[in-house]
């Protein structure tokens, strides 16, 4: 079974029967076992009705609030609370793999984004409903405007298709819907205001996603890069933000838990009183 012994078992016969131990500086890996739990399911808030069919809406007894209950209680295993079995002396080698701490980061800003529900529902319902109407597609089309399909293991694709709903001409939108008679999934300024800080939040975040993604990316090289600009980025997000403070704020907390220890070794000031979560110090290196 992949345990954590037997794993170390076969990183040690392997780098012994290739004579590369003293060559290995670090080890990449996933944060957990079971990430695939983790992250599948890293929904942004209001996006939840996008990936239900309507014969499962007819059916099903989903409830998103009943869902993160059950989460809350302990039904999928905490993320920074997983122990791998590494000792002390081997987890000075192993390194985390970084997207998936910085979706971690993600995850938590999510998690206090109440805030943002109500026109991330909206957009959610929007996309889904130009999927289906083939009527609104082709007005889009004519306009050169298209709303790409949200993925649901992919928080950066749903990001994506909030961004380009934001971007169609809100008369234009407004009167789609209108003719469609869905005007209670109509955009008021809050709404839009909300929305463009929300992108305007997590732009990097996603950059960062996509390009550690890509195939021919050279990915250890954007680490440090893609943390100090999101850190410098939340600073001034929370400064000119008006409708989502909570959600930079949780943001700002998680990246400071998460690399702390990296920010300090630039001389970035961490408050003593944030928690310092397992990765603290994994990207500290001088």
């Amino acid at each position: 079974s992949h345990t954590g012994e037997n794993l170390f078992m076969e990183y040690d016969r392997v780098s012994t029967s290739f004579s590369i131990g003293g060559k290995i500086v670090r080890l990449i890996t996933d944060n957990a076992s079971n990430n695939l739990s983790a992250f599948g399911e890293l929904v942004i808030p209001g996006f939840e009705s996008y990936f239900i069919s309507e014969d499962d809406s007819e059916d099903s007894d989903y409830d998103p609030d009943e869902k993160n209950l059950k989460l809350s209680e302990g039904h999928r295993p905490n993320d920074d609370d997983i122990q791998n079995s590494f000792d002390k002396q081997e987890e000075l080698l192993r390194l985390p793999c970084f997207i998936h701490t910085l979706q971690l980061v993600v995850k938590d800003g999510l998690n206090e984004s109440e805030c943002i529900r109500s026109p991330l529902s909206k957009v959610a319902e929007i996309a889904k409903l130009s999927h289906k109407s083939i009527t609104i597609a082709e007005k889009l089309q004519n306009e050169k405007f298209s709303i790409p399909d949200a993925i649901v293991t992919r928080w950066n694709s749903q990001f994506l298709t909030v961004s380009k709903v934001v971007d169609i001409p809100n008369t234009l939108l407004n009167d789609l819907l209108n003719e469609q008679k869905e005007t209670e999934l109509l955009l008021s300024t809050k709404d839009l205001a909300v929305l463009r800080e929300f992108i305007s939040i997590f732009t990097l975040f996603a950059e960062a996603t996509t390009r550690t993604q890509a195939e021919q990316s050279i990915s250890i090289s954007l680490v440090g890069p893609s943390i100090l600009a999101i850190y410098y980025d939340l600073e001034n997000e929370s400064r000119i933000c008006k409708h989502t403070k909570p959600l930079c704020h949780a943001l700002m907390t998680s990246l400071l838990a998460r690399f702390g220890g990296f920010l300090l070794n630039l001389e970035i000031p961490v408050d003593d009183h944030v928690k310092h979560r397992n990765t603290f110090n994994l990207f500290s290196d001088d």
